[in-house]
């Protein structure tokens, strides 16, 4: 029996399947294969939808909390486009998959996505056909699943041109899903995915009154969460109906619980997708969160024992600038004053949200007042860079701005006795926090600092009451603090370096070579740390963006050894 027939005996067995959902988690190579190794509870992984060309999708933010469990979103397709997905794929299959791999697709024309199955047909056990979508561009997602005739002419087409097992992925905003079911069916569908979001609407931020999503189109996002499983299962209800008894659903829609998966089961999918509720789950538990909910799932039971996050997780705070220092033309200091304290761990960092400018990821120096420092980044429309960063520093003291987090994690102490924190540029912004916290622990601490420029020293008082400080300037040589610091590593005993730990945050390049010193001066991988600037998009553990090795970094902290880089990260 071959692997496309054993997934069709899925939907024949009397266990409810369980599946990932497309765009939530499971959106990166690394991530598909961690959840496959690590979580045997999910008989299906789903992609994030492809489309043939690259889309960056929709500017930060992407996701918006209405209230505790429930979202509105609007990442606008973000992908790398049909040759690099190929790519991905060809080396994510070069080892099997335990599980199913649900590949998702989008495209504006019956061709392209005939043009994407071609592509990706030797890695997929089947492909969801993306007619959902309800923040695409015009001409995908919802644009074709919101039509009865373009439904029919679609599926007749791909179905014409494919073996492949196909279940196209149904919007819930039309007047009556079931009609769309049948015609989708009766065209050649294999199975039915279903729902997507419910109809986009605005959140608006209570303290600006603007809407948080940038999304161009109406600053809208889809609905999910735990207010839209009632009506969702209402749907799977009805597409039951229409469908008949025995053509497969892959059901989902704000399933958060074993008794919610058990009611979407009775409503007629035999597969569930569990997509939000991951926002509430923290990353270290989800194992035994998805093994509970597994068993209890097959056992009839209502709940697991392990607990959601409480509380909103993307909730924005209002705070005013009391204070700007200007460190060079492109570094500033930004002090906050607000109704809220932001209590944080070391290496923790913070949304900053500007309405109609979008937000970005920053650490955070102190809680009282909230304390970040930012560079400003060069402008770059293409890349959609530095658009935020420009205006922030067009801000003014007393303006507003506001804030969301903490995320991440604070880094484990080290066993060593003589510690050296390394930062370059901003990354210095992490250090004032773990210092404190390393100088209590009656740890040795010394700091190394590169700047740009010289007159670009930062911290110095603060940092040098807990150990020695080198602040050194480029000169025309980028990252020539670690060359001082390569010399000074020279004069390291083998029994010295075996009881130092290292720390080095800043570019990717620098915290890469900074390693390999630290390696070649006889530091062990397992006590060297870098603390990663991945692409922190939502900070609540669904979007993927900050993955390393599969592992979330918003969840489980920024900071991963030398060997676990070297393997999982570093090329």
């Amino acid at each position: 029996m071959n692997r496309s027939q054993q997934l069709l005996e899925l939907w024949k067995g009397p266990r409810v399947g369980l599946a990932t959902v497309s765009g939530i988690w499971s959106t990166k190579p690394a991530i598909i294969r961690w959840i496959d190794e690590h979580i045997p509870a999910f008989d299906i992984i789903t992609t994030k939808s492809f489309q043939l060309h690259p889309n960056p999708g929709n500017r930060e933010p992407i996701i918006a909390e209405k209230s505790e469990g429930n979202y509105t979103n609007a990442v606008g397709l973000r992908n790398p486009g049909m040759v690099k997905v190929r790519q991905e794929l060809q080396e994510l299959l070069s080892r099997p998959l335990r599980s199913f791999l649900n590949v998702s697709i989008s495209g504006s024309s019956p061709e392209e996505f005939i043009q994407l199955i071609e592509a990706f047909e030797p890695f997929a056990d089947c492909f969801e056909l993306n007619f959902s979508c309800p923040h695409a561009k015009p001409g995908y997602g919802s644009t074709i699943g919101s039509s009865p005739e373009l439904v029919e002419l679609y599926m007749n087409q791909i179905r014409r041109a494919t073996d492949s097992i196909l279940f196209p992925k149904l919007t819930p905003n039309v007047p009556d899903v079931g009609l769309i079911a049948e015609i989708a069916a009766r065209s050649g569908a294999d199975g039915i995915a279903a729902v997507n979001t419910f109809e986009p609407e605005q959140t608006i931020e209570p303290h600006s009154g603007q809407p948080v999503l940038y999304n161009p189109n109406g600053r809208k996002g889809g609905v999910s969460g735990s207010d839209i499983f009632a009506p969702a299962l209402k749907q799977i209800a009805r597409i039951r109906e229409a469908v008949g008894p025995d053509l497969p659903i892959l059901g989902m829609g704000g399933v958060s619980s074993p008794e919610d998966a058990r009611k979407m089961a009775d409503a007629g999918a035999q597969v569930i997708g569990l997509g939000s509720v991951f926002a509430r789950v923290r990353f270290q538990d989800r194992i035994r969160f998805m093994q509970e909910f597994s068993d209890a799932l097959a056992d009839r039971r209502p709940a697991v024992s392990v607990p959601l996050i409480p509380g909103r997780q993307a909730q924005y705070h209002a705070y005013r600038i009391h204070r700007m220092t200007e460190i060079s033309d492109t570094m500033r200091i930004f002090s906050l004053e607000g109704d809220h304290d932001m209590n944080f761990k070391p290496s923790q960092y913070a949304f900053l949200w500007i309405p109609d400018a979008g937000e970005k990821p920053f650490s955070i120096v102190k809680s009282s007042p909230l304390e970040f420092i930012v560079r400003k980044r060069h402008r770059d429309l293409v890349r959609k860079s530095g658009i935020f960063t420009e205006a922030l520093f067009r801000l003014r003291e007393g303006d507003e701005l506001y804030a969301r987090g903490p995320y991440g994690a604070g880094p484990a102490l080290p066993s060593q006795k003589n510690i050296l924190l390394v930062s370059g540029g901003t990354g210095i912004a992490a250090l004032p926090s773990f210092a404190r916290e390393l100088h209590s622990a009656d740890r040795s601490l010394q700091f190394w600092h590169g700047m740009s420029s010289p007159g670009e020293e930062v911290y110095s008082d603060e940092l040098s009451a807990f150990g020695p400080v080198h602040q050194i300037a480029d000169q025309g040589q980028p990252g020539r603090v670690l060359h001082k610091l390569q010399e000074s590593l020279q004069t390291l005993s083998p029994q010295q370096a075996a009881d130092t730990a290292f720390y080095i945050i800043g570019p990717e390049i620098f915290m890469k070579k900074g390693l390999q010193i630290a390696r070649r001066a006889g530091i062990p991988g397992s006590a060297a740390f870098a603390s990663l600037e991945t692409n922190n998009m939502c900070g609540i553990g669904i979007c993927g963006e900050c993955e390393c090795g599969g592992e979330l970094s918003c969840h489980r902290g920024t900071f991963y050894d030398s060997d676990y880089l070297f393997l999982n990260y570093f090329k």
